[in-house]
């Protein structure tokens, strides 16, 4: 009522939607992720998380930033296809993302033959 707002769409759109925004834009986005979560914007957070798996696989070595978000996208992964949210591109690319990443750990460790046996999905548009 102090808020002038009407129900829990509107508290989301007004409150969580912004400040997750405000987070993605700070370089925030395990925060970001959460506040869209708590949205019940399911399509965006896989969104964000594709884009900052995609800005992690990038960088040569995975820092501790970068482990937390990846071990976050798992989590969120499996409990969006456990609640059956997690369709789509996005979805996609953050499997393939994921396993990328650990294809490239295995490498890095010297794993060369388990790095090659990481299957990478493919899904086909048709």
């Amino acid at each position: 009522p102090l808020l002038k707002l009407e129900n829990n769409q509107e508290y989301n759109e007004q409150i969580l939607v912004r400040a997750a925004q405000h987070s993605e834009e700070n370089d925030r986005v395990p925060e970001a992720i959460k506040l869209y979560n708590l949205a019940g914007d399911y399509t965006t957070v896989v969104g964000c998380l594709a884009q900052a798996l995609g800005n992690t696989i990038a960088q040569a070595g995975a820092d501790e930033k970068a482990r937390v978000l990846e071990r976050t996208a798992a989590e969120i992964l499996r409990h969006y296809e456990r609640t059956n949210r997690a369709v789509g591109k996005e979805r996609d690319a953050v499997v393939r993302l994921l396993r990328v990443r650990e294809a490239m750990e295995a490498k890095e460790a010297g794993r060369v033959e388990y790095a090659l046996e990481v299957r990478v999905p493919v899904f086909y548009a048709f």
